[in-house]
């Protein structure tokens, strides 16, 4: 898996791996490690926001980010696995849009 170099990012990705290395309670090299692209930076920013510190779907996400590049999973299959029910960030937006579309949709005698 293709790991991920800090100084590519930008700056709200050098803040994201700082936020996720603190909640992790790990350094944030582990945290590049352990991710492929920025995407997954972001995707498990969202996901220890919905989980908590003291969850178990944040546990495992943390003990993830802790292993850094020795970890075999990647940080998406870690959260599929820890939170099956978890709708990622592009999930979430079709789902809206699914919802919106809906809305807007005209319905005789309106």
């Amino acid at each position: 898996m293709p790991k991920l170099d800090f100084s590519d990012l930008d700056s709200c990705g050098k803040y994201a791996v700082f936020w996720l290395a603190n909640e992790a309670e790990t350094i944030s090299p582990n945290v590049t490690d352990a991710a492929s692209h920025p995407g997954e930076i972001l995707e498990a920013v969202a996901f220890m926001k919905k989980y908590p510190k003291g969850t178990a779907p944040h546990s495992a996400l943390a003990v993830r980010l802790q292993l850094g590049g020795a970890g075999t999973e990647s940080i998406i299959a870690c959260m599929e696995r820890a939170a099956p029910g978890y709708r990622s960030l592009a999930d979430q937006a079709d789902v809206e849009i699914d919802e919106l579309m809906n809305d807007l949709k005209f319905t005789p005698g309106r």
